[in-house]
């Protein structure tokens, strides 16, 4: 059985240090980095970014994790993908889905699942060949999209194990009927928040509420169907949700963030959410959870998203915390 790849995803507002990361993940011993590409009134332009990460390093795959077929057009991957390749062959990859925080921060909507779909068929036929496909999805339309023409597929769906091993049999099921040979790679995606003691874990998860609702978001804005999600719970989660700021989306944590407060009255919501979305905790505990969910799923890689969520969090430290996990996953 081949080795878990595990990845890093950078959501950091500086290219230049989004590229110091990046020898920093690749010094680190992790498979790969994938750069967001997210709220461009915030952030920065994902495909230059990755261009400089891998001209700056030797061995890492990197790319967007993930993009999108309404910013940019299927074409506009693809030929990145030749330049790319050109310039550090065989390490970049094309992260794809229809477009979350990206889009709908402009004004734009997402992209419906047969167009994704023909966007990825598109790239496969013009990017270099054993150019990576990765579709990160969250429901059952496009688990089943990726199943059929990506190489790789994110769900996004939290760490429930037994939602992931649903979503992933959905996805090869949906492959083997399409008659695609090549086996499905399939990937987890939490975001990991480090608490310096156990007394700290509270206050932690206090502060990146926020960040679990945005994924949320993206993981539920689907349906709930084959999720796991309380029936009871599900008319206030889609409601609350619905009131989600992109104005402030992927821009931090605390109460200065009006998406923190979306479920503050409901306690039990809470909670659920944070630990379904996210790992907070100290390092041991967090690569506790991860061993657990990587060990119960039998995924083949696992992206974990480094934040920094105050004003003065280190990458570099967080960076750090996040390789002693890895190291105890693979």
């Amino acid at each position: 059985m081949p080795p878990l790849r595990v990845g890093v995803i950078s959501i950091i507002r500086s290219a230049r240090e989004c590229v110091d990361l990046a020898g920093r993940v690749e010094a680190a011993g992790f498979w790969g980095l994938g750069l967001a590409d997210t709220a461009p009134k915030l952030y920065q332009a994902v495909y230059p970014t990755v261009t400089a990460s891998l001209l700056a390093t030797e061995r890492i795959m990197i790319g967007p994790c993930v993009s999108n077929p309404v910013s940019q057009h299927w074409s506009v991957h693809a030929a990145t993908a030749k330049a790319l390749d050109e310039l550090a062959p065989g390490r970049s990859f094309v992260g794809l889905s229809t477009g979350d925080g990206a889009v709908h921060s402009v004004g734009q909507k997402p992209a419906r699942w047969a167009e994704v779909e023909q966007a990825v068929e598109a790239i496969r036929q013009h990017a270099p060949a054993g150019t990576e496909l990765h579709v990160a999805a969250s429901g059952p339309k496009g688990t089943e999209s990726a199943g059929r023409v990506a190489s790789d597929l994110t769900l996004g769906v939290g760490l429930d194990p037994a939602t992931i091993q649903r979503f992933a049999r959905r996805a090869r099921t949906a492959r083997a009927a399409a008659g695609v040979a090549e086996p499905l790679r399939i990937w987890g995606l939490t975001s990991v928040h480090f608490a310096d003691t156990e007394a700290d874990v509270p206050a932690v998860r206090a502060e990146v509420r926020s960040l679990a609702y945005g994924t949320a978001r993206f993981g539920f804005a689907a349906g709930f169907e084959d999720k796991g999600i309380p029936d009871e719970w599900q008319p206030l989660i889609r409601e609350r949700l619905g009131r989600y700021d992109f104005d402030f989306h992927a821009r931090g944590a605390g109460d200065e963030n009006p998406n923190a407060r979306l479920f503050e009255d409901h306690p039990d919501v809470e909670r659920f959410l944070l630990d379904r979305q996210l790992v907070a905790g100290t390092v041991d505990q967090v690569a506790e959870r991860l061993a657990g969910v990587v060990r119960e799923t039998g995924v083949d890689g696992l992206w974990i998203s480094i934040v920094p969520t105050r004003p003065d969090d280190d990458p570099h430290e967080l960076l750090d915390r996040a390789a002693a996990v890895a190291a105890r996953l693979t």
